[in-house]
Protein backbone atom coordinates (compact mmCIF):
# COMPACT_ATOMS: atom_id res chain seq x y z
CA UNK A 1 0.00 0.00 0.00
CA UNK A 2 2.79 2.20 0.84
CA UNK A 3 4.81 1.98 -2.12
CA UNK A 4 1.54 2.35 -4.13
CA UNK A 5 0.88 6.25 -2.65
CA UNK A 6 4.58 6.68 -2.75
CA UNK A 7 4.48 6.24 -6.98
CA UNK A 8 1.08 8.47 -7.13
CA UNK A 9 3.01 10.95 -5.29
CA UNK A 10 5.69 10.51 -7.63
CA UNK A 11 3.15 10.94 -10.93
CA UNK A 12 2.00 14.33 -9.17
CA UNK A 13 5.13 15.88 -8.26
CA UNK A 14 5.69 14.88 -12.52
CA UNK A 15 2.16 16.35 -13.39
CA UNK A 16 0.80 12.82 -14.33
CA UNK A 17 -2.37 13.05 -13.16
CA UNK A 18 -4.42 10.57 -15.07
CA UNK A 19 -1.66 8.03 -13.10
CA UNK A 20 -2.33 9.43 -9.79
CA UNK A 21 -6.08 9.22 -10.92
CA UNK A 22 -5.65 5.67 -11.58
CA UNK A 23 -3.67 4.67 -8.48
CA UNK A 24 -6.21 6.25 -5.92
CA UNK A 25 -9.23 4.38 -7.26
CA UNK A 26 -7.43 1.42 -7.24
CA UNK A 27 -6.58 2.31 -3.54
CA UNK A 28 -9.93 3.46 -2.30
CA UNK A 29 -11.44 0.77 -3.92
CA UNK A 30 -9.57 -1.22 -1.47
CA UNK A 31 -10.12 0.92 1.59
CA UNK A 32 -12.67 3.30 0.96
CA UNK A 33 -11.48 5.33 4.47
CA UNK A 34 -7.78 5.61 3.69
CA UNK A 35 -7.64 9.75 3.92
CA UNK A 36 -4.26 9.04 2.03
CA UNK A 37 -6.06 8.01 -0.64
CA UNK A 38 -8.56 10.56 -0.59
CA UNK A 39 -6.48 13.04 -0.36
CA UNK A 40 -4.35 12.31 -3.84
CA UNK A 41 -7.68 11.37 -5.55
CA UNK A 42 -8.41 15.17 -4.60
CA UNK A 43 -5.28 16.26 -5.96
CA UNK A 44 -5.61 14.27 -9.33
CA UNK A 45 -9.06 15.65 -9.91
CA UNK A 46 -8.23 19.30 -9.23
CA UNK A 47 -4.60 18.65 -11.58
CA UNK A 48 -7.19 17.45 -14.48
CA UNK A 49 -9.12 20.62 -14.01
CA UNK A 50 -11.59 19.62 -12.14
CA UNK A 51 -11.63 21.39 -9.11
CA UNK A 52 -15.04 20.84 -7.96
CA UNK A 53 -14.97 17.26 -8.17
CA UNK A 54 -12.02 17.28 -6.12
CA UNK A 55 -13.20 19.30 -2.98
CA UNK A 56 -15.26 16.36 -1.40
CA UNK A 57 -12.39 13.92 -1.68
CA UNK A 58 -10.50 16.83 0.89
CA UNK A 59 -13.50 16.89 2.85
CA UNK A 60 -13.95 13.70 3.21
CA UNK A 61 -10.25 12.77 4.10
CA UNK A 62 -10.37 15.75 6.73
CA UNK A 63 -13.49 13.82 8.10
CA UNK A 64 -11.58 10.94 8.40
CA UNK A 65 -8.44 12.38 9.32
CA UNK A 66 -8.97 16.08 11.27
CA UNK A 67 -5.32 16.38 12.11
CA UNK A 68 -4.73 15.53 8.18
CA UNK A 69 -2.71 19.29 7.75
CA UNK A 70 -1.49 18.52 3.99
CA UNK A 71 -5.45 17.81 3.31
CA UNK A 72 -6.95 20.61 4.58
CA UNK A 73 -4.08 22.88 2.99
CA UNK A 74 -5.15 21.25 -0.38
CA UNK A 75 -8.73 21.44 0.67
CA UNK A 76 -7.80 25.84 1.00
CA UNK A 77 -5.92 25.84 -2.26
CA UNK A 78 -8.78 24.46 -3.89
CA UNK A 79 -11.41 27.17 -2.24
CA UNK A 80 -9.03 29.75 -3.52
CA UNK A 81 -9.04 28.22 -6.99
CA UNK A 82 -12.88 28.34 -6.89
CA UNK A 83 -13.00 31.78 -5.70
CA UNK A 84 -14.27 31.02 -1.86
CA UNK A 85 -11.68 33.01 0.07
CA UNK A 86 -13.30 33.39 3.01
CA UNK A 87 -13.39 29.40 3.68
CA UNK A 88 -9.91 29.26 2.47
CA UNK A 89 -8.88 31.65 5.25
CA UNK A 90 -10.71 30.27 7.83
CA UNK A 91 -9.14 26.78 7.17
CA UNK A 92 -5.75 28.28 6.72
CA UNK A 93 -5.79 30.11 10.18
CA UNK A 94 -6.32 26.77 11.96
CA UNK A 95 -3.11 25.62 9.76
CA UNK A 96 -1.15 28.94 10.89
CA UNK A 97 -1.81 29.12 14.67
CA UNK A 98 -1.37 25.25 15.13
CA UNK A 99 1.99 25.70 12.99
CA UNK A 100 3.15 29.34 12.67
CA UNK A 101 5.89 27.52 10.56
CA UNK A 102 3.88 26.05 8.01
CA UNK A 103 5.05 28.23 4.78
CA UNK A 104 2.57 25.97 2.84
CA UNK A 105 -0.14 27.88 4.42
CA UNK A 106 1.22 31.49 4.65
CA UNK A 107 1.56 31.34 0.87
CA UNK A 108 -1.83 30.53 0.26
CA UNK A 109 -3.45 33.18 2.54
CA UNK A 110 -0.81 35.20 0.33
CA UNK A 111 -3.14 33.88 -2.28
CA UNK A 112 -5.76 35.05 -0.65
CA UNK A 113 -5.03 38.39 -0.38
CA UNK A 114 -4.43 38.72 -3.69
CA UNK A 115 -7.67 37.65 -4.94
CA UNK A 116 -9.47 39.86 -2.34
CA UNK A 117 -6.72 42.66 -3.65
CA UNK A 118 -5.25 43.29 -0.31
CA UNK A 119 -2.05 43.42 -1.12
CA UNK A 120 -0.51 44.36 2.24
CA UNK A 121 -1.77 40.94 3.47
CA UNK A 122 -0.67 39.75 0.47
CA UNK A 123 2.99 41.25 0.82
CA UNK A 124 2.93 40.25 5.01
CA UNK A 125 2.00 36.40 4.19
CA UNK A 126 4.72 36.39 1.02
CA UNK A 127 7.21 38.31 2.93
CA UNK A 128 6.90 35.25 5.84
CA UNK A 129 7.07 32.39 3.37
CA UNK A 130 10.46 33.66 1.89
CA UNK A 131 11.67 34.40 5.96
CA UNK A 132 10.77 31.03 6.87
CA UNK A 133 12.75 29.86 3.48
CA UNK A 134 14.92 32.06 2.01
CA UNK A 135 16.69 29.46 -0.04
CA UNK A 136 13.90 27.71 -1.97
CA UNK A 137 11.89 29.47 -4.78
CA UNK A 138 8.34 29.33 -3.39
CA UNK A 139 8.10 32.67 -1.91
CA UNK A 140 9.79 34.22 -4.28
CA UNK A 141 7.35 32.78 -7.42
CA UNK A 142 4.78 34.39 -5.10
CA UNK A 143 6.53 37.34 -4.61
CA UNK A 144 6.85 38.08 -8.38
CA UNK A 145 3.20 36.78 -8.98
CA UNK A 146 2.15 40.14 -6.54
CA UNK A 147 4.84 42.68 -8.06
CA UNK A 148 3.09 41.52 -11.44
CA UNK A 149 -0.40 42.46 -10.07
CA UNK A 150 0.91 46.12 -8.84
CA UNK A 151 2.53 46.80 -12.07
CA UNK A 152 6.37 45.78 -11.29
CA UNK A 153 7.28 43.81 -14.13
CA UNK A 154 10.96 44.00 -13.86
CA UNK A 155 10.77 43.42 -10.17
CA UNK A 156 8.57 40.51 -10.83
CA UNK A 157 11.23 38.80 -13.28
CA UNK A 158 14.24 39.87 -11.21
CA UNK A 159 12.18 37.37 -8.53
CA UNK A 160 11.40 34.77 -10.81
CA UNK A 161 15.50 35.13 -12.15
CA UNK A 162 16.11 34.14 -8.09
CA UNK A 163 13.87 31.17 -8.29
CA UNK A 164 15.08 29.67 -11.25
CA UNK A 165 18.62 30.57 -10.09
CA UNK A 166 17.88 28.52 -6.28
CA UNK A 167 15.97 25.92 -7.97
CA UNK A 168 17.46 24.75 -11.66
CA UNK A 169 14.84 22.13 -11.58
CA UNK A 170 12.12 23.50 -10.51
CA UNK A 171 9.44 22.98 -13.58
CA UNK A 172 6.88 25.53 -12.21
CA UNK A 173 9.48 28.19 -11.70
CA UNK A 174 10.60 27.62 -15.40
CA UNK A 175 7.14 27.89 -16.70
CA UNK A 176 6.49 31.03 -14.76
CA UNK A 177 9.89 32.59 -15.74
CA UNK A 178 8.61 31.83 -19.47
CA UNK A 179 6.11 34.57 -20.61
CA UNK A 180 7.51 37.12 -18.12
CA UNK A 181 10.69 36.55 -20.58
CA UNK A 182 8.71 36.89 -23.90
CA UNK A 183 7.18 39.90 -22.49
CA UNK A 184 10.61 41.54 -21.12
CA UNK A 185 11.64 41.38 -25.58
CA UNK A 186 13.79 38.04 -24.48
CA UNK A 187 12.39 35.47 -26.80
CA UNK A 188 15.21 33.02 -27.02
CA UNK A 189 15.02 32.31 -23.30
CA UNK A 190 12.02 32.44 -23.26
CA UNK A 191 11.90 29.74 -25.16
CA UNK A 192 14.81 28.16 -23.74
CA UNK A 193 13.42 27.81 -19.73
CA UNK A 194 9.86 26.27 -21.28
CA UNK A 195 12.44 23.57 -23.41
CA UNK A 196 14.31 22.98 -20.17
CA UNK A 197 10.90 22.36 -18.19
CA UNK A 198 9.70 20.16 -20.95
CA UNK A 199 13.17 17.96 -20.99
CA UNK A 200 12.94 18.05 -16.77
CA UNK A 201 8.99 16.75 -16.74
CA UNK A 202 8.11 15.29 -19.99
CA UNK A 203 4.61 14.48 -18.90
CA UNK A 204 4.24 17.72 -17.17
CA UNK A 205 1.25 19.37 -19.45
CA UNK A 206 1.62 22.68 -18.50
CA UNK A 207 5.10 22.99 -19.10
CA UNK A 208 4.45 21.87 -22.72
CA UNK A 209 1.55 24.44 -22.85
CA UNK A 210 3.92 27.08 -22.11
CA UNK A 211 6.70 25.86 -24.29
CA UNK A 212 3.79 25.52 -27.41
CA UNK A 213 2.78 28.94 -26.71
CA UNK A 214 6.01 30.45 -27.47
CA UNK A 215 6.46 28.75 -30.44
CA UNK A 216 3.47 29.94 -31.77
CA UNK A 217 4.75 33.65 -30.90
CA UNK A 218 7.89 32.93 -32.35
CA UNK A 219 6.14 31.47 -35.98
CA UNK A 220 7.05 28.16 -35.24
CA UNK A 221 3.89 26.37 -35.94
CA UNK A 222 4.38 22.85 -36.77
CA UNK A 223 6.62 22.74 -33.76
CA UNK A 224 3.91 24.24 -31.21
CA UNK A 225 1.74 21.54 -32.83
CA UNK A 226 3.84 18.84 -31.60
CA UNK A 227 3.88 19.74 -28.23
CA UNK A 228 0.15 20.02 -28.56
CA UNK A 229 -0.11 16.84 -29.79
CA UNK A 230 2.21 15.73 -27.10
CA UNK A 231 -0.01 17.34 -24.24
CA UNK A 232 -3.41 15.19 -25.89
CA UNK A 233 -0.94 11.86 -25.67
CA UNK A 234 -0.76 12.74 -22.30
CA UNK A 235 -3.94 14.02 -21.12
CA UNK A 236 -6.38 13.15 -24.01
CA UNK A 237 -9.05 15.49 -24.36
CA UNK A 238 -7.24 18.53 -22.71
CA UNK A 239 -9.32 21.55 -23.42
CA UNK A 240 -5.99 23.99 -24.02
CA UNK A 241 -4.54 21.60 -25.91
CA UNK A 242 -7.30 21.40 -28.45
CA UNK A 243 -8.33 24.60 -28.70
CA UNK A 244 -5.37 25.81 -29.48
CA UNK A 245 -4.41 23.32 -31.96
CA UNK A 246 -7.83 23.84 -33.46
CA UNK A 247 -6.30 27.96 -34.69
CA UNK A 248 -3.09 26.31 -36.12
CA UNK A 249 -4.00 23.20 -37.67
CA UNK A 250 -5.21 22.62 -41.37
CA UNK A 251 -9.00 21.43 -42.12
CA UNK A 252 -8.11 18.19 -42.39
CA UNK A 253 -5.71 17.53 -39.02
CA UNK A 254 -8.64 19.32 -37.28
CA UNK A 255 -10.93 17.21 -38.61
CA UNK A 256 -9.54 13.99 -36.89
CA UNK A 257 -9.58 16.43 -33.44
CA UNK A 258 -13.73 16.20 -33.45
CA UNK A 259 -14.25 12.69 -31.69
CA UNK A 260 -11.85 14.06 -29.33
CA UNK A 261 -13.02 17.32 -28.51
CA UNK A 262 -16.81 15.86 -28.26
CA UNK A 263 -15.81 13.07 -26.19
CA UNK A 264 -13.81 16.09 -23.87
CA UNK A 265 -16.70 18.14 -23.81
CA UNK A 266 -18.95 15.41 -22.78
CA UNK A 267 -16.81 14.96 -19.81
CA UNK A 268 -16.35 18.64 -18.63
CA UNK A 269 -17.80 20.40 -16.21
CA UNK A 270 -18.84 24.32 -15.34
CA UNK A 271 -16.91 24.99 -12.87
CA UNK A 272 -14.02 26.16 -14.84
CA UNK A 273 -13.62 27.47 -18.76
CA UNK A 274 -13.48 23.48 -20.41
CA UNK A 275 -16.56 24.05 -21.77
CA UNK A 276 -16.10 27.08 -23.32
CA UNK A 277 -12.75 26.54 -24.70
CA UNK A 278 -14.13 23.02 -26.55
CA UNK A 279 -16.93 24.87 -27.89
CA UNK A 280 -14.44 27.32 -29.30
CA UNK A 281 -12.53 24.87 -30.27
CA UNK A 282 -15.31 22.82 -32.37
CA UNK A 283 -16.52 26.28 -33.83
CA UNK A 284 -13.18 26.68 -35.26
CA UNK A 285 -13.62 22.95 -36.97
CA UNK A 286 -16.98 24.04 -38.42
CA UNK A 287 -15.46 27.12 -39.80
CA UNK A 288 -13.12 26.01 -41.82
CA UNK A 289 -15.53 22.71 -42.63
CA UNK A 290 -17.83 25.88 -43.93
CA UNK A 291 -20.46 24.49 -41.06
CA UNK A 292 -22.32 27.83 -40.69
CA UNK A 293 -24.48 26.19 -38.14
CA UNK A 294 -22.11 24.25 -36.77
CA UNK A 295 -19.78 27.46 -36.21
CA UNK A 296 -23.15 29.63 -34.72
CA UNK A 297 -24.17 27.01 -32.82
CA UNK A 298 -20.56 26.16 -30.87
CA UNK A 299 -19.73 29.94 -30.76
CA UNK A 300 -22.82 30.82 -28.53
CA UNK A 301 -22.49 28.12 -26.70
CA UNK A 302 -18.42 28.49 -25.64
CA UNK A 303 -19.31 32.16 -25.07
CA UNK A 304 -22.72 31.45 -23.11
CA UNK A 305 -20.02 29.02 -20.70
CA UNK A 306 -17.49 32.01 -20.70
CA UNK A 307 -20.10 34.66 -19.43
CA UNK A 308 -21.27 32.25 -16.69
CA UNK A 309 -17.58 32.20 -15.34
CA UNK A 310 -17.21 36.09 -15.59
CA UNK A 311 -20.23 37.95 -16.32
CA UNK A 312 -20.50 41.76 -17.16
CA UNK A 313 -21.39 44.49 -14.82
CA UNK A 314 -22.56 47.28 -17.36
CA UNK A 315 -23.88 49.68 -14.62
CA UNK A 316 -19.79 49.53 -12.69
CA UNK A 317 -18.27 49.60 -16.78
CA UNK A 318 -19.94 53.07 -17.18
CA UNK A 319 -19.80 54.34 -14.25
CA UNK A 320 -15.76 54.11 -14.65
CA UNK A 321 -15.87 55.25 -18.10
CA UNK A 322 -17.74 59.28 -17.03
CA UNK A 323 -15.05 59.18 -14.11
CA UNK A 324 -12.35 58.62 -16.11
CA UNK A 325 -13.38 61.34 -18.87
CA UNK A 326 -14.56 63.84 -15.62
CA UNK A 327 -10.70 63.55 -14.99
CA UNK A 328 -9.39 65.45 -17.54
CA UNK A 329 -11.27 69.25 -18.56
CA UNK A 330 -10.03 71.68 -21.03
CA UNK A 331 -7.33 73.97 -19.42
CA UNK A 332 -5.96 71.14 -16.88
CA UNK A 333 -1.92 70.59 -16.40
CA UNK A 334 -0.31 68.52 -18.63
CA UNK A 335 3.34 67.76 -18.29
CA UNK A 336 6.40 68.75 -21.18
CA UNK A 337 8.30 66.17 -22.74
CA UNK A 338 9.97 63.00 -20.55
CA UNK A 339 13.31 61.81 -20.62
CA UNK A 340 14.68 58.97 -22.89
CA UNK A 341 12.53 57.01 -25.27
CA UNK A 342 8.98 57.98 -25.66
CA UNK A 343 6.09 56.07 -25.82
CA UNK A 344 3.50 55.41 -29.00
CA UNK A 345 0.30 54.04 -27.70
CA UNK A 346 -1.80 52.29 -30.56
CA UNK A 347 -5.33 51.13 -29.08
CA UNK A 348 -8.59 51.03 -30.09
CA UNK A 349 -10.96 47.84 -29.31
CA UNK A 350 -9.74 44.41 -29.27
CA UNK A 351 -9.01 42.82 -32.98
CA UNK A 352 -9.05 46.15 -34.37
CA UNK A 353 -5.68 46.31 -36.12
CA UNK A 354 -3.46 47.18 -33.44
CA UNK A 355 -1.26 44.29 -33.85
CA UNK A 356 -0.92 44.62 -37.50
CA UNK A 357 -0.23 48.63 -36.90
CA UNK A 358 2.31 47.81 -34.41
CA UNK A 359 4.39 45.40 -36.96
CA UNK A 360 3.86 48.31 -39.20
CA UNK A 361 5.49 50.40 -37.15
CA UNK A 362 7.94 48.13 -35.40
CA UNK A 363 9.74 47.57 -38.39
CA UNK A 364 11.62 50.69 -38.58
CA UNK A 365 14.63 50.76 -37.24
CA UNK A 366 14.06 53.99 -34.83
CA UNK A 367 10.71 52.10 -33.37
CA UNK A 368 11.26 49.23 -31.04
CA UNK A 369 7.81 47.20 -30.58
CA UNK A 370 6.86 46.08 -27.05
CA UNK A 371 3.44 44.24 -27.07
CA UNK A 372 0.60 44.88 -24.94
CA UNK A 373 2.00 46.09 -21.74
CA UNK A 374 0.82 46.17 -18.31
CA UNK A 375 2.91 48.56 -16.86
CA UNK A 376 0.48 51.62 -17.31
CA UNK A 377 -2.77 50.12 -15.87
CA UNK A 378 -1.32 48.69 -12.76
CA UNK A 379 0.41 51.93 -12.29
CA UNK A 380 -2.48 53.19 -12.83
CA UNK A 381 -4.40 51.65 -10.79
CA UNK A 382 -4.17 53.11 -7.31
CA UNK A 383 -4.94 56.47 -8.71
CA UNK A 384 -8.25 55.01 -10.30
CA UNK A 385 -9.55 53.11 -7.64
CA UNK A 386 -8.91 55.93 -4.94
CA UNK A 387 -9.79 58.80 -6.87
CA UNK A 388 -6.55 60.63 -6.09
CA UNK A 389 -5.39 63.40 -8.19
CA UNK A 390 -2.84 62.72 -11.20
CA UNK A 391 -1.16 65.96 -9.76
CA UNK A 392 2.48 66.47 -10.70
CA UNK A 393 4.14 64.27 -8.18
CA UNK A 394 1.63 61.39 -9.54
CA UNK A 395 2.62 62.47 -13.05
CA UNK A 396 5.92 62.11 -12.19
CA UNK A 397 5.50 58.94 -10.71
CA UNK A 398 3.73 57.53 -13.23
CA UNK A 399 6.64 58.57 -15.72
CA UNK A 400 9.46 56.63 -13.46
CA UNK A 401 7.59 53.81 -12.65
CA UNK A 402 6.78 53.22 -16.86
CA UNK A 403 10.87 53.36 -17.62
CA UNK A 404 11.83 51.66 -15.07
CA UNK A 405 9.32 48.85 -16.22
CA UNK A 406 11.08 48.93 -19.75
CA UNK A 407 13.39 46.14 -20.84
CA UNK A 408 16.42 47.11 -22.40
CA UNK A 409 15.89 48.59 -25.83
CA UNK A 410 18.49 48.57 -29.03
CA UNK A 411 20.54 51.70 -29.40
CA UNK A 412 19.02 54.33 -31.71
CA UNK A 413 15.78 53.69 -30.37
CA UNK A 414 13.55 56.64 -30.72
CA UNK A 415 10.20 55.23 -29.87
CA UNK A 416 8.54 51.91 -28.12
CA UNK A 417 5.31 50.88 -28.78
CA UNK A 418 2.54 49.64 -26.31
CA UNK A 419 -0.48 48.27 -28.33
CA UNK A 420 -2.54 47.69 -25.07
CA UNK A 421 -5.97 48.01 -26.93
CA UNK A 422 -7.78 48.92 -23.77
CA UNK A 423 -5.48 51.82 -23.31
CA UNK A 424 -8.25 53.90 -24.89
CA UNK A 425 -9.52 54.44 -21.32
CA UNK A 426 -6.33 55.34 -20.15
CA UNK A 427 -5.76 58.09 -22.68
CA UNK A 428 -6.13 61.05 -20.59
CA UNK A 429 -3.60 60.08 -18.40
CA UNK A 430 -1.20 58.63 -21.67
CA UNK A 431 -1.23 62.22 -22.80
CA UNK A 432 -1.46 64.38 -19.90
CA UNK A 433 1.92 62.69 -18.42
CA UNK A 434 3.73 63.29 -21.77
CA UNK A 435 4.12 65.86 -24.22
CA UNK A 436 6.04 63.48 -26.30
CA UNK A 437 4.07 60.83 -26.20
CA UNK A 438 2.11 59.64 -29.04
CA UNK A 439 -1.46 57.65 -29.31
CA UNK A 440 -2.56 56.19 -32.29
CA UNK A 441 -6.26 54.76 -33.03
CA UNK A 442 -7.67 52.14 -34.92
CA UNK A 443 -11.05 52.35 -35.78
CA UNK A 444 -12.95 49.57 -37.26
CA UNK A 445 -16.58 48.66 -38.68
CA UNK A 446 -17.34 47.55 -35.00
CA UNK A 447 -19.70 44.45 -36.40
CA UNK A 448 -16.56 43.30 -37.89
CA UNK A 449 -14.83 43.96 -34.32
CA UNK A 450 -17.71 41.72 -32.66
CA UNK A 451 -17.74 39.04 -35.19
CA UNK A 452 -13.66 38.90 -34.68
CA UNK A 453 -14.77 39.26 -31.00
CA UNK A 454 -17.27 36.22 -30.74
CA UNK A 455 -14.96 33.66 -32.05
CA UNK A 456 -11.66 35.00 -30.33
CA UNK A 457 -11.50 33.42 -27.09
CA UNK A 458 -8.83 36.65 -25.93
CA UNK A 459 -7.44 35.70 -21.68
CA UNK A 460 -8.62 37.46 -19.33
CA UNK A 461 -11.63 38.84 -16.91
CA UNK A 462 -10.85 42.54 -18.90
CA UNK A 463 -12.69 41.43 -21.46
CA UNK A 464 -15.42 39.95 -20.20
CA UNK A 465 -17.63 42.03 -21.90
CA UNK A 466 -16.87 39.72 -25.21
CA UNK A 467 -18.87 37.07 -24.41
CA UNK A 468 -22.20 38.53 -24.28
CA UNK A 469 -23.86 39.85 -27.58
CA UNK A 470 -25.61 42.89 -25.94
CA UNK A 471 -23.04 43.47 -23.27
CA UNK A 472 -20.48 43.99 -26.03
CA UNK A 473 -22.65 46.55 -27.63
CA UNK A 474 -22.81 48.59 -24.32
CA UNK A 475 -19.01 48.38 -24.18
CA UNK A 476 -18.53 49.33 -27.65
CA UNK A 477 -20.91 52.72 -27.06
CA UNK A 478 -18.74 53.49 -24.09
CA UNK A 479 -15.69 53.03 -25.92
CA UNK A 480 -17.00 55.91 -28.89
CA UNK A 481 -17.89 57.91 -26.56
CA UNK A 482 -14.56 58.35 -24.73
CA UNK A 483 -12.69 58.70 -27.75
CA UNK A 484 -14.64 61.45 -29.10
CA UNK A 485 -14.06 63.11 -25.76
CA UNK A 486 -10.37 62.09 -25.73
CA UNK A 487 -10.70 63.59 -29.60
CA UNK A 488 -12.33 67.19 -28.16
CA UNK A 489 -9.59 67.55 -25.03
CA UNK A 490 -6.14 66.53 -26.92
CA UNK A 491 -7.41 67.57 -30.71
CA UNK A 492 -4.25 66.86 -32.56
CA UNK A 493 -2.62 65.02 -30.64
CA UNK A 494 -4.32 61.35 -31.71
CA UNK A 495 -3.99 59.76 -35.20
CA UNK A 496 -7.21 58.03 -36.11
CA UNK A 497 -6.32 54.99 -38.91
CA UNK A 498 -9.35 53.12 -40.17
CA UNK A 499 -9.09 49.36 -40.48
CA UNK A 500 -10.27 49.44 -43.62
CA UNK A 501 -8.40 51.62 -45.09
CA UNK A 502 -4.94 50.41 -43.57
CA UNK A 503 -5.40 46.76 -45.23
CA UNK A 504 -6.52 48.06 -48.59
CA UNK A 505 -3.32 50.80 -48.96
CA UNK A 506 -0.61 49.36 -46.66
CA UNK A 507 1.79 51.57 -48.03
CA UNK A 508 -0.19 54.67 -47.85
CA UNK A 509 -0.98 54.06 -44.22
CA UNK A 510 2.27 53.38 -43.13
CA UNK A 511 3.29 56.90 -44.29
CA UNK A 512 0.79 58.10 -42.60
CA UNK A 513 2.28 56.33 -39.35
CA UNK A 514 5.68 57.28 -39.99
CA UNK A 515 4.49 61.16 -40.78
CA UNK A 516 2.97 61.24 -36.89
CA UNK A 517 5.98 60.38 -35.41
CA UNK A 518 8.21 62.55 -37.36
CA UNK A 519 9.87 59.91 -38.87
CA UNK A 520 11.50 59.05 -42.15
CA UNK A 521 9.28 56.65 -43.99
CA UNK A 522 11.23 52.89 -44.74
CA UNK A 523 9.70 50.20 -47.01
CA UNK A 524 10.04 47.42 -44.73
CA UNK A 525 6.86 48.98 -42.97
CA UNK A 526 5.02 48.32 -45.63
CA UNK A 527 5.36 44.90 -45.54
CA UNK A 528 4.69 44.08 -41.87
CA UNK A 529 4.33 39.90 -42.37
CA UNK A 530 7.85 39.94 -43.37
CA UNK A 531 9.09 42.38 -39.91
CA UNK A 532 6.78 40.30 -37.61
CA UNK A 533 9.07 38.90 -34.73
CA UNK A 534 7.64 37.57 -31.50
CA UNK A 535 4.14 37.73 -31.13
CA UNK A 536 2.54 37.72 -27.99
CA UNK A 537 -1.14 38.25 -29.14
CA UNK A 538 -3.73 36.13 -30.57
CA UNK A 539 -2.71 38.00 -33.92
CA UNK A 540 0.59 35.52 -34.15
CA UNK A 541 -0.49 33.42 -36.62
CA UNK A 542 -2.22 36.38 -38.68
CA UNK A 543 0.48 38.70 -38.67
CA UNK A 544 3.06 36.50 -40.24
CA UNK A 545 1.04 36.55 -43.30
CA UNK A 546 0.48 39.12 -46.31
CA UNK A 547 -2.24 41.84 -45.54
CA UNK A 548 -5.54 41.25 -46.91
CA UNK A 549 -8.65 42.73 -46.94
CA UNK A 550 -10.50 39.17 -46.76
CA UNK A 551 -12.37 40.37 -42.94
CA UNK A 552 -13.77 43.65 -44.33
CA UNK A 553 -17.51 42.83 -43.93
CA UNK A 554 -17.21 39.57 -43.24
CA UNK A 555 -20.01 40.30 -40.54
CA UNK A 556 -22.49 40.18 -43.53
CA UNK A 557 -22.34 36.84 -43.50
CA UNK A 558 -23.22 36.35 -39.85
CA UNK A 559 -25.70 39.71 -39.24
CA UNK A 560 -28.40 36.81 -37.47
CA UNK A 561 -25.93 35.81 -35.27
CA UNK A 562 -24.69 39.02 -34.43
CA UNK A 563 -28.27 40.80 -34.44
CA UNK A 564 -28.29 41.60 -30.69
CA UNK A 565 -25.63 42.98 -31.07
CA UNK A 566 -25.90 45.16 -33.83
CA UNK A 567 -29.26 46.08 -32.12
CA UNK A 568 -27.75 47.49 -28.90
CA UNK A 569 -25.32 49.97 -31.00
CA UNK A 570 -25.82 53.55 -30.69
CA UNK A 571 -26.28 54.79 -34.33
CA UNK A 572 -24.95 58.29 -33.34
CA UNK A 573 -21.61 57.23 -32.08
CA UNK A 574 -21.21 55.07 -35.20
CA UNK A 575 -21.59 56.67 -38.64
CA UNK A 576 -19.95 52.94 -40.68
CA UNK A 577 -24.13 51.91 -39.64
CA UNK A 578 -25.34 54.21 -42.31
CA UNK A 579 -22.47 53.20 -44.73
CA UNK A 580 -22.53 50.36 -47.26
CA UNK A 581 -18.59 49.33 -46.90
CA UNK A 582 -18.02 45.90 -48.90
Amino acid sequence: MQNDISQAQRAVQGGDFRTAQRLARKGLKADKTHPGWMNIAGIAECGLGRHKAGLPHFQLALKLAPDFHDARRNLAQTLVLLGRTDEADMHLRQLTDANPQDAGAWALLAQVGMARGDDVAAKAAVDRVIALYPGQAHGYLLRARLLGQTGDEMGALADLERAAELEPGNVEALIALSLPLARADRPDAARTVAERAVALAPGHVPARLALAMRLVEQGQTEAAKEQYRAVLEITPGQPEALEQLAQINSGAENAALIPQALAALKAADDSGPAKGQLHFALARIAAQAGDEDGFAKHLTRANAAMARLMPYDAGADTRLSEALMARFVPGADRDGSGDGVAPVYVLGLPRSGTSLTEAMLGAHPAVHPLGERIAPGRLLAPLINGNLPFDEQARATFRKGEAESLPALPDGTRFYTDKMPENYRLVGFLLTARADARVIHLRRDPRDVALSLWQAHLAGSALNYAYDLRAMAHRFNQYARMMAHWHAEFPGRILDLAYEDLVADVEGASHRLAAHLGLDWVPEMARPDQAAGQVLTLSANQLRQPVHTRSVGKWRKHEAMLAPFIAGLDPGLWPELGQARV
